[in-house]
């Protein structure tokens, strides 16, 4: 072969090589696009059941019409329920985690709601929400998932915090090694699942359920008073090679960390997912001026999202816990307290309004 004619045919493969890489990474680009659509269009579900527990959960059962599957989830992921609640029938957005697992493209979503006291949506689920009645719902997302483990898993929630706990009990048992679930409340008739969870720690002698009550009655049999980082680990075999999720209020997670660290854990064994800021009231009487001149005055409101909420000119938000970052805005003058660390990266000047609490006048945008 000449040069010429071997510089022709080399140049023809490179040029077929690059065309490849081109389309792989478009094909690539493309999918990736077509997966951020689907993750952003609603679902168009059914309630097939619902059941009050002792007075503290609405438990909801999820289907399509015509038994078609649902997008597959892994276990400790959220939902996040859409309605039109807001003033002039603003939408509503909602995050709450699903309450049970199966593999694959599950049938059923199942979720477990609590009333808040000045809940939008769980008040319209408590109040309203039937079987029958169609509600839109946001595929399922979230990083709070259940990771792979050479060790024991360690499953942690208090209150409500025990749902994505269930989805993670569901499927760590579907798999060999030690697991212990350690759930938190008040009563004893707020422990929520408590039937089922005995029911499994008699089938599978790897399961082991350890519930705590801090306002127990008299003939109470279990644990008392509050979890605490000691107390926890000396159930395990092997600390140093267990894994620990999380799921309570700031100030409990916060002090089981500390603890954990301390009983020499790494970090990166500690999974946490937040529900709340525990704020408490907020002051009242701040001026919180927003683009096109409105003027929001605060009034004791537990978030500043609250407070721009009763107003009606929120942003949108999801989580309500300083996760999804949905309901950023720019701080542009003024002093907010934080409830929570931010659970996802902020440009400088912005704030997530669910979980801080105005301390001055603002100015937002």
């Amino acid at each position: 072969m000449n040069p010429l004619a071997w510089l022709l045919s080399v140049g023809a493969v490179a040029g077929l090589v690059f065309i490849a890489v081109l389309t792989v990474d478009g094909v690539r680009v493309l999918m990736e696009r077509l997966r951020r659509e689907r993750a952003a269009r609603p679902l168009d579900l059914v309630v097939t059941a619902r059941q009050e527990v002792a007075g503290h959960l609405v438990c909801l059962q999820l289907r399509r019409r015509w038994g078609r599957r649902l997008p597959a989830y892994m276990p400790g992921q959220y939902v996040v329920l859409s309605a039109p609640l807001g003033p002039g029938g603003r939408e509503v957005r909602r995050a709450y985690s699903l309450a049970a697992w199966q593999a694959g493209r599950p049938k059923a979503y199942e979720l477990g709601i609590k009333r808040e006291p000045q809940g939008l949506m769980s008040s319209w689920v408590w109040d309203a929400l039937r079987p029958g009645q169609r509600v839109r719902v946001l595929p399922p997302k979230g990083d709070f998932v259940l990771q792979p483990a050479f060790g024991e898993r360690v499953l942690i929630g208090a209150g409500i915090g025990i749902t994505p706990m269930r989805a993670m009990l569901h499927a760590a048992l579907s798999e060999p090694g030690r697991v212990l679930l350690f759930h938190a409340a008040r009563h004893e008739d707020e422990l929520l699942y408590r039937e089922e969870f005995e029911r499994l720690a008699a089938r599978f002698p790897t399961f082991h359920y350890l519930p705590t009550v801090s306002r127990p009655g008299a003939d109470w049999p279990g644990a008392r008073g509050r979890l605490d980082a000691a107390g926890i680990i000396e159930h395990l075999l092997h600390p140093a090679v267990a894994q620990f999720y999380l799921c309570a209020s700031d100030a409990v997670m916060a002090s089981l960390t500390a603890g954990f660290e301390a009983a020499g854990i790494l970090p990166s064994a500690i999974h946490r997912e937040a529900f709340g800021a525990a704020l408490g009231a907020g002051g009242s009487g701040q001026n919180v001026d927003l683009p096109g001149g409105k003027r929001v005055v605060t009034a004791g409101e537990p978030s500043l999202l609250h407070a721009l909420e009763a107003a009606g000119c929120a942003p949108p938000s999801e989580c309500r816990a300083g996760s999804c970052g949905l309901c950023r805005m720019q701080l542009l003058g003024g002093e907010v307290r934080w409830g929570l660390a931010p659970g996802c990266e902020l440009q400088q000047g912005e704030i997530l309004p669910c979980i801080c609490q105005a301390v001055s006048d603002l100015r937002l945008a």
